[in-house]
Formats: C-alpha cells, sequence, structure tokens
C-alpha cells in the first residue's frame, strides 16, 4: 500500500494532485489546514493537506483502523486550539484593564505560552500520526507477504512430488535391471537441466527422448554395393543364432525375393548343421559346410553374383582361446574379398556380468552389431541397454520367439524405452 501527503489551496486540488500520480482508487484517510513554511511563508496563504492511501484490495479494511486515530487527533487538535484561543482573549482583555507597558509585555507571553502550547500539541499529533501511518504500513507489508509464504508452501509440495517421481522413475529403471551406473546417469541429467518449475510429464518425457537417443538408430542388413554381402552371426552356445539366421534368410528370400546362400561353420554341433540344411531345404537355397577358412573363401567365389551369403559360427567360451583363434581366422579371411557384417547374438536372458565378458571378447576379435534373442523369456530388458551403453554398437534386430520367420523384428528404440520405464 501507498501512503502519502499532498498539499493544495484547497481539499479537492489536493484530491486531484494525488489521482494525477497514484490513479484514481485511493483513499483520503486525513485532511488539515497547514501553514507554508519558509522565509517567505509570511506572505503565502493557509493550504490544505491531505494524507492518501492508494486503494488496493484490502485498503476499506485497513483504513477503518487508522481512521479512528485520525478522529482522536483532530478532537486533540480542536480541544488545543481552543485551549489557545482562550488563553489569548483572556491575555487582551487583561490588557484593556492594566497599564500600557506592562500589560503588553504580558500579553506577548501569553501569545507566546499559547503558541507554544499549539506547536507542542502539533508535534505530537503528527508523531502519533506517523505511528498509525506506519502500523497501517506494517499490515500491508503483512498482507503481501501471506501470498508468498504460500507460493512457497506449494513450491515445497512441488519440489516433493518431483522428487519422489524421480526417485519412481529411478527405482523402475532398477528394477528392469538397468545398470545402476546408467540408471544415476539419467536421473542426474534431469536435475542439471529442469528447475522447480518443471512437472512430472516434461521429466517422463525428458527421460524418454533422452534413453531413446542413447539406444540409437538401429542399423540393419543392407545389399551390398558390389557382390554377395557376407554376413557373420557370432555369439556364445545357446543364444539361438542358427534359428535367427533362419528367420532372416526366410525373409530375405521369400518376402524380398533376394538370391541367398546359407553356410555354416559350426563343425562341433552336428544338430546345428542340421538344422540349418533343413531350412535351407526348405527355402530352396543352397547349403554348405565350411571346415577351414581358405574353403569359405573359395566357396564365396562360387556364389559372389548372390545378394547375401549367410554365415552361422560356432559359439565358443570366453575362456577358450583356441576356438578364439580359429574364429577370428573364419571371420577375417574375407577382408578385402566381400563387404561383411558382424552381428553379435545375445540372448536377453543372460546374466549382464556375463554378457560384459561376451561383448569384451568379441570386441578383440572384430567389430559388431547386436542382435537381441529370447525377449519373450523375460520381463527385464535393462540389459538392452546396459550393453548398448558399454559397447555403443549398434542395435539390430530383436526376436521374442521361435517362430520362422515370424518371431524377429527390427530394433524399435521407442518399444524398448516404455518397456523400460514400465509402460
Amino acid at each position: 500500500m501507498v501512503i502519502k501527503k499532498f498539499q493544495a489551496k484547497t481539499e479537492a486540488e489536493a484530491i486531484v494532485l494525488a489521482k494525477k500520480e497514484l490513479g484514481d482508487d485511493i483513499t483520503v484517510i486525513h485532511s488539515r489546514n497547514v501553514k507554508p513554511k519558509g522565509f517567505f511563508s509570511f506572505f503565502k496563504k493557509m493550504q490544505v493537506e491531505i494524507t492518501v492511501a492508494k486503494d488496493e484490495e484490502d485498503v476499506k479494511r485497513d483504513t477503518d483502523n487508522i481512521k479512528e486515530g485520525v478522529a482522536a487527533i483532530d478532537a486533540a487538535r480542536a480541544a488545543a486550539e481552543e485551549r489557545a484561543a482562550a488563553r489569548e482573549s483572556a491575555g487582551e482583555k487583561k490588557v484593556r484593564e492594566k497599564p500600557a507597558a506592562p500589560q503588553e509585555g504580558r500579553n506577548i507571553d501569553l501569545k507566546a505560552d499559547s503558541k507554544a502550547e499549539s506547536l507542542a500539541v502539533e508535534a505530537r499529533l503528527d508523531n502519533i500520526q506517523s505511528l498509525l501511518e506506519q502500523k497501517l504500513s506494517m499490515q500491508e507489508k503483512e498482507r503481501k507477504a501471506e501470498p508468498q509464504k504460500v507460493k512457497e508452501e506449494k513450491d515445497d509440495a512441488k519440489t516433493k512430488e518431483l522428487m519422489d517421481f524421480t526417485k519412481l522413475l529411478y527405482n523402475t529403471l532398477i528394477d528392469n535391471e538397468v545398470d545402476e551406473k546408467f540408471a544415476n546417469e539419467l536421473i542426474g541429467e534431469v536435475e542439471q537441466n529442469f528447475g522447480s518449475n518443471v512437472n512430472v510429464e516434461h521429466i517422463l518425457s525428458h527421460i524418454y527422448q533422452k534413453v531413446i537417443l542413447k539406444f540409437g538408430k538401429p542399423e540393419t542388413i543392407e545389399q551390398a554395393d558390389k557382390g554377395a554381402k557376407a554376413v557373420f552371426f557370432i555369439g556364445p552356445t545357446g543364444v539361438g543364432k542358427t534359428t535367427t539366421l533362419a528367420k532372416l534368410a526366410s525373409r530375405f528370400k521369400l518376402t524380398d525375393n533376394k538370391r541367398i546362400a546359407l553356410f555354416t561353420t559350426d563343425t562341433y554341433r552336428i544338430s546345428a548343421t542340421d538344422q540349418l540344411k533343413t531350412y535351407a531345404n526348405i527355402m530352396g537355397v543352397p547349403f554348405h559346410v565350411i571346415y577351414t577358412p581358405e574353403e569359405l573363401l573359395e566357396e564365396y567365389e562360387r556364389y559372389k553374383e548372390y545378394d547375401y551369403i549367410l554365415i552361422d559360427t560356432a559359439g565358443h567360451s570366453p575362456h577358450n582361446t583356441e576356438q578364439k583363434e580359429d574364429m577370428e581366422k573364419f571371420i577375417h579371411v574375407l577382408d578385402g574379398v566381400a563387404q561383411t557384417e558382424n552381428y553379435l547374438v545375445l540372448s536377453a536372458t543372460t546374466k549382464y556380468k556375463d554378457l560384459l565378458k561376451i561383448c569384451d571378447v568379441y570386441r578383440e576379435m572384430t567389430g559388431y552389431r547386436l542382435i537381441f534373442t529370447k525377449l519373450d523369456e523375460t520381463e527385464c530388458h535393462g540389459n538392452l541397454l546396459n550393453v548398448r551403453m558399454h559397447t555403443m554398437a549398434p542395435m539390430s534386430y530383436v526376436t521374442n520367439g521361435q517362430n520362422v520367420p515370424d518371431d524377429i523384428e527390427v530394433f524399435n528404440p521407442q518399444n524398448a524405452v516404455k518397456r523400460l520405464l514400465g509402460g
């Protein structure tokens, strides 16, 4: 609230001045006559001084209190003026009854006393009025502080809500077996990028987009610029390499009408060889068992005019150095001869620590893209994000069943994030 005094010749002129400066919504809380001050005040006429308050929402309620005080001030001032006038009148009467010289001196003393008392009373009344105005100003400050207090309470409640929500997100990621390191990284980015004015929808959207970006755009098998593209399917035993190869081969042959040949270097498991041979016979495509890297090079030359040569490989233990060396020879024998791509096939049900070890072992041999199998056998898909963040290898395909060729699809980052965030 604004409280201010204005002086003019009349009260009406003073009100005009107040409205010109403060606007029409003002309230006059006091009015009085004042003598002009200064060296030439003797020649100036009496002026009217008004005290006004800016008319806001609660001004009428607040000014009722001060008007009561002002009424008391006016009554006291009137009484003081009456006493002064009475003294002055008594002094003039005595002047007429006594000799001139002594009576004039006494009259001057009476006038001086009367003036001094009037000034003292005026000073006290001004002091009382000032105190009332201060009280009114304090009331206004308290009134304005109340919304701020309410706002702070709301901000505290909102902060707690956001903290609870980010904690819920964190726990959801952990429950989906996302590595604690990556979960902390995601939540930390939320705290850095948002202030107190954010809402839960913004946080959820931010996390959603962040994880999509971390998965990246999937990279799939594309036809070579020239000659047959040689595609190696690598990975440990039991993850579904042979079935995954058969699913993709069926799509290339039956849906895309591509010319394909199927090879296998897995001479350790007869069942795997028989399985892939059966798929090849059903599709009517060439099939060969490859025993040495040199034989692989020879067979490639026979089919280099095809679109794709899909090569199944033997799974091996990360700790078997001999098998690892044999695998490297097969993978690199076509370097410089053909366009090659390597796809590391992993099961979503494998333990996280074992996945990291497998990824590191194959990374020592070659670069690769990622295929995850058996998504239908687990409800926790955090390992997809963990492996992607650990290797930064491109995501490619995922499988969710044994049916050939139906249960395979290109990795969809949006669907993966929805599963990670609980739908």
